[in-house]
């Protein structure tokens, strides 16, 4: 009997073992465009989502839906207003122009001389300074958090360096997206190509490009850098990306569970995020300069100087554009060149510049 009672108790034992802590009182679905290998998903949503589950002692979980399972990516607002899904991440720079416009070209209004620090706080600043007007591109949801390219989409070129400003008259560079950043490289002199990321592999082994206007990201985890052997620091811009939640689902949440969701996709994220981007372009340029041959270049202070002069003009076409979708845009972009400031270096001062090739 006592080897019967025993072996019963162990049989219960186990089974208690293999159920779960808690129940979880919220399953949360999370819409995302990115496969479950990303890098953005791996290295931080991840984690920002575990963080929740962990504080909540199991009570929240974030179910993740990979590759636009739940909608196409320039559909996820939608989806999360609607409840399609429970909460969504994406970037703003999809669907056309004029879908997002306070957020879709902001990061395109960065001088080309600087280096991109912290995006996110640039970003949340602007919110802070015309809240109703941020939010008009999340409406309906409830925002968690931005985050965005630190460091900045810069050029790369196949066989002739960008050493000096002149060096890029003539050449074609691909560029993907549309809106000012096409106009900036415009302005330095290059022939524009307007070409998609995943086309610029094959348009750059053909020639059909002399290079592209890309993030270091993307020279290895893309394999760009195969082929992209020279890299200029001229910023051309970046992308913003959102995170938002159904508003519904998390009004109907008891406050200590809106606090923890709150506080991790506060300071948190914010740190999560930029140390992710940060971590990401700079470690990707390392490894492309050791592994895939990669030159890194910087240009003169002269030649910062009139790169910055010769995009001016582009700045007018984003003012007519976006104060065409009702935005104070003359004042957004005096507070933008307010923060760049605060969250923008020259390259000289930057982390970039102890890679520069000599």
């Amino acid at each position: 009997m006592n080897k019967i009672f025993a072996f019963m108790m162990g049989l219960a034992l186990t089974f208690c073992a293999s159920l779960p802590a808690q129940a979880a009182d919220y399953v949360l679905s999370l819409n995302l465009a990115i496969a479950p290998v990303h890098n953005r998903w791996t290295m931080a949503l991840k984690p920002w989502a575990d963080e929740i589950t962990r504080r909540s002692e199991g009570r929240i979980v974030i179910e993740p839906y990979f590759a636009q399972a739940l909608s196409k990516q320039a559909e996820v607002v939608e989806s999360v207003v609607t409840g399609v899904a429970d909460m969504g991440e994406a970037t703003f720079t999809v669907g056309g122009l004029g879908r997002y416009p306070f957020h879709e070209q902001i990061l395109n209004l960065v001088k080309p001389s600087l280096c991109t620090v912290d995006s996110a706080d640039l970003v949340k600043s602007l919110h802070a300074a015309f809240p109703t007007e941020a939010m008009k591109d999340v409406a309906g949801t409830k925002l968690l958090f931005v985050e965005g390219h630190t460091m900045g989409m810069l050029i790369g070129t196949r066989d002739k360096p960008i050493r000096k400003l002149e060096d890029l008259k003539g050449m074609k560079i691909g560029v993907s997206g549309g809106g000012i950043r096409v106009e900036r490289v415009k302005a330095l002199g290059a022939t524009v190509v307007g070409i998609s990321i995943p086309d610029m592999y094959m348009s750059l082994e053909k020639g059909v490009i002399d290079g592209a206007v890309v993030d270091c990201e993307v020279l290895v985890s893309r394999k760009l850098g195969d082929i992209i052997k020279n890299l200029t620091l001229l910023n051309m811009g970046g992308s913003v990306f959102y995170c938002v939640m159904n508003k519904d689902v998390y009004d109907s949440m008891p406050a200590d569970l809106q606090k923890i969701v709150d506080e991790v996709s506060g300071e948190y994220a914010s740190k999560l995020f930029n140390d992710f981007w940060n971590n990401m372009q700079y470690n990707s340029l390392e490894k492309w300069q050791k592994e895939q041959g990669g030159k890194l270049f910087m240009l003169s202070q002269a030649d910062y100087a009139e790169a910055d002069r010769l995009v001016e003009p582009t700045y007018a076409q984003w003012i007519e554009f976006t104060r065409g979708k009702g935005l104070p845009a003359e004042a957004m972009l005096a507070k933008f060149r307010e923060l760049e400031n605060r969250d923008m270096k020259p390259w000289a001062e930057s982390r970039a510049v102890s890679s520069v090739t000599r």
